[in-house]
């Protein structure tokens, strides 16, 4: 331990001893840092270590703004869930005091660490129509072991909506004040926010009434791990689980899969539509949609490929250039989202 200044700081190796003990754990003989992202408001260091028994571990330290203690238990319980149903995903270890996690302090400012077990199976390159399909049987799975299942966080998943964090709304509204500032069309952007509202009426009226329960947030390449056949094996990283709609965080990471991520296909948008007709088939081979939530499910994932962020990206950054005829070629394109039929 050396200090500089009034600040102390914990050298990497006496951090991962004080981590080794608290959570019992053998000596060990190997330590590398695999992921480290270190802002201001978001400190996330990620370690895979071997212990002297040949077991490896993921060390996961962070500290951020929006992760309280009851959402680390609830992370803990979630995973503990999908293991019981026979889905292969992280336990995790507690420590001598019986918690899923540790209490630290880095550079002033506190910060958590967990311990898990390392998954097998490595992050796919792509996305295939094979590997979609296993992610939706995943999804549909999940979704159905929470079912009778409270879990208390803190929080919303990220593809949450009408909560605090409604991060499609707050783009929605972002995009809605730069062109009403802009000389853009406005029977255009008028006609496409009208549906917007109408469409976002008739979702609010219902949500309160559709399944709901822990999810797990972020369905991402990189927290996808597949073995050498190009399998599912593992899903990873609950860092982002919270409660949602069912239906709506099917419709967040199947539009995300289905239109945003890197696949092995062209990027048109028949191939996304075949891409998100397998994660729905997958999907429902393992939990059946409810007659309310196959009402919605139409708008929602409208909404979803509409106004994603990176489309509503697409506009703001166009408007900066003055290039009005483009702007209204991506407003047409999001009007077409809002009015097609994707299920």
């Amino acid at each position: 331990m050396r200090k500089e200044g009034a600040i102390t700081i914990i050298t990497m190796e006496t951090e991962l001893e004080l981590i080794r003990e608290r959570f019992r754990l053998p000596v060990f003989t190997k330590a590398d840092l695999v992921q480290h992202e270190d802002e201001q408001d978001d400190v996330r260091y990620i370690y895979k270590t071997t212990a002297a028994d040949g077991r490896s571990y993921a060390v996961r330290i962070f500290s951020d703004a929006s992760t309280q203690v009851r959402d680390l238990i609830g992370q803990a319980r979630l995973c503990e869930l999908y293991a019981e149903a026979g889905l292969n995903v992280p336990r995790r270890l507690q420590g001598e005091d019986s918690l899923p996690y540790m209490t630290l302090t880095r550079n002033g400012q506190k910060a958590f660490a967990v311990v898990e077990h390392w998954m097998p199976g490595g992050e796919p390159e792509l996305l295939d129509i094979n590997l979609i399909g296993q992610a939706g049987e995943w999804l549909g799975q999940m979704h159905r072991v929470c079912e009778d299942e409270e879990i208390p966080f803190s929080s919303e998943s990220p593809w949450g909506m009408f909560g605090m964090e409604d991060e499609l709304d707050q783009d929605a509204q972002s995009l809605k004040t730069a062109l009403q500032e802009s000389s853009a069309d406005q029977t255009l952007y008028e006609e496409l926010f009208a549906l917007y509202a109408r469409k976002r009426t008739k979702l609010k009226e219902r949500w309160l009434q559709l399944p709901r329960g822990a999810v797990q947030g972020d369905f991402s390449l990189n927290n996808l791990l597949v073995n050498d056949e190009g399998r599912l094996c593992s899903i990873i990283d609950f860092h982002l689980a919270g409660t949602d709609a069912f239906v709506g965080h099917f419709a967040g990471e199947g539009a995300f899969l289905s239109y945003a991520a890197d696949r092995m296909d062209d990027d048109s948008e028949e191939t996304g539509d075949k891409y998100f007709n397998a994660f729905f088939e997958g999907y429902s081979k393992n939990r059946r949609f409810t007659p309310q939530e196959l009402d919605i499910l139409n708008d929602l994932v409208g909404l979803r490929r509409a106004f994603a962020c990176y489309q509503v990206d697409n506009v703001l950054g166009t408007l900066t250039t003055g290039d009005l005829r483009q702007v209204h070629l991506e407003l047409e394109k999001m009007l077409h989202y809002l009015k097609r039929k994707h299920i």
